[in-house]
Formats: C-alpha cells, sequence, structure tokens
C-alpha cells in the first residue's frame, strides 16, 4: 500500500550519510546565522576601532585648536602692546625694538599676573619707554636708577641673587629682558611684602623704607606716583578702545 504524501520524505546523501531534507534546510539556516552573526560582529569590531581612531584624531586637532586659539590670543596681545607703543612714542624707537619690548612686556606681566597695559603705564612713568634711561634727582645728580623700570644696581643685584642670575653691571640694567625681569620681581616683591598693590606699587617708587616710616608715623602718604600711573593706564586702556588695536595684526605701519 502507497505511503501518503504527508508521510513522503525525501533522503538525500551527505558524507555517506542519509540526511533528510527539513534537517538540512535547518544546518543551513543555523550557518547561515551564524555568518550572519560572524559578519555583524566583524562589522561592529571595525567600527569600533574606526570610532576610536576617529575621536583620537578629533580629540588631537580639538587641542591643536585650542592650542592655536591661545597662540593667536597671545599674539594679538603682544602685538596690541606694540602698536600702543607705536603710538606713544612714534619714531622714537625703531621697529624692531618696539617688538622687542613688547615681547619682553607680555611675557613679564603674564608670569606674575599682571595686565601688560598696568605695566606698561609703569614703564612710561618710569623711564619714558627708554632703555638706556638713568634717573637724576630734583638736584640734577644721578639718581642710580637704570634702564626702563628705573632699578638701582644694588637692588637689581639683590634680586639677582635670590633668582640665580649672578654678578650684574650698571650696562646689565640697560638691557630691556634684564631690567624688566629684575624690575617686575622686585614690584611684586614689595606687593607681596605689604599685601596691597598701592602701597607696594608707591614703594617702587618711593621706597620700601619711606612707606614703612609714614604707615608706622601714621603720616599721609602722596599718591602723586600712584596716580600717574593710572592716569597712563587708563588712557593706555582708552587708545585701545578708540584704534581698535586688537583688531589687527600689523603695529608700526
Amino acid at each position: 500500500m502507497p505511503k501518503s504524501p504527508g508521510a513522503l520524505r525525501i533522503g538525500i546523501i551527505f558524507h555517506g550519510s542519509k540526511i533528510w531534507l527539513s534537517e538540512f534546510v535547518s544546518i543551513i539556516c543555523v550557518t547561515l546565522l551564524l555568518l550572519t552573526l560572524f559578519t555583524f560582529s566583524l562589522i561592529i569590531l571595525r567600527n569600533e576601532f574606526t570610532s576610536h581612531r576617529y575621536a583620537s584624531q578629533i580629540t588631537a586637532l580639538k587641542s591643536e585648536r585650542i592650542y592655536l586659539e591661545h597662540q593667536k590670543k597671545v599674539l594679538l596681545e603682544k602685538n596690541r602692546l606694540a602698536q600702543l607703543l607705536c603710538h606713544s612714542i612714534g619714531s622714537k624707537l625703531p621697529p624692531h625694538t618696539i617688538y622687542h619690548l613688547s615681547e619682553i612686556i607680555y611675557t613679564n606681566s603674564r608670569q606674575y599676573g599682571y595686565d601688560p597695559i598696568l605695566l606698561l603705564a609703569v614703564i612710561r612713568v618710569e623711564s619714558l619707554f627708554n632703555p638706556s634711561a638713568r634717573g637724576k634727582f630734583r638736584s640734577g645728580n644721578l639718581s642710580g636708577a637704570l634702564g626702563l623700570m628705573q632699578i638701582k644696581l644694588e637692588t637689581a643685584q639683590e634680586m639677582a641673587n635670590l633668582m640665580g642670575m649672578g654678578k650684574l653691571s650698571s650696562d646689565d640694567l640697560l638691557k630691556p629682558e634684564v631690567n624688566l625681569v629684575l624690575g617686575v620681581a622686585y614690584l611684586t616683591k614689595l606687593i607681596s611684602r605689604f599685601k596691597d598693590f598701592k602701597l607696594g606699587l608707591l614703594a617702587y617708587n618711593a621706597g620700601p623704607g619711606v612707606i614703612r616710616g609714614n604707615l608706622s608715623r601714621k603720616q599721609p602718604l602722596s599718591m602723586k606716583y600712584y596716580k600717574r600711573v593710572l592716569h597712563h593706564y587708563y588712557k593706555f586702556q582708552k587708545s585701545v578702545q578708540e584704534l581698535k588695536l586688537t583688531d589687527s595684526f600689523s603695529a608700526c605701519d
């Protein structure tokens, strides 16, 4: 008696063994599923690796962008100082000297946390931006104050010893890079000693002994020097706004 169609089974030979068609289809499906999962796993791993590589590159590019933006800001500030110097002293100094001064002023002011324009105002009052300036008393005799920050040799040597700079000469203090380093360090020391910017600035001009003496005797302090520095500071700030100095990289055109 023939078998019913539902009971019909079709056999195939696979490696010498008889496997039913339904089982063979299941094996094929499972194999395809495993291959698909394996392929997806490879794609995911590849994407993860690529994403990680791109993320590292993006992070590096962001860091470089931050660095370049900072450098641009620094260059603009240095250029602003150079323009202020050009605007203030005109042709008294050659352009290369002005650029050199702006570089030194910026570096030293930022090292101690000053506004570069404030340091510019102190130099304006002290020496009129003349690196070879020699201070004089009202009598006309030389006071011993030298250079841009008008610092005396003995005071400069004291600071140089603290900073490990070795023996100094008067000629050394006529070099802007030496004078500014020692002058700003001394001003910072006085501000720290008196714990007050105004008193420190007055002590830089009149001497710390004079300021201490006036304070101990409760005598009024002369504010003339302090007001002169602030006058030029605000004047320079106004020049920045009027001339829009931060909008351009040109200085002594």
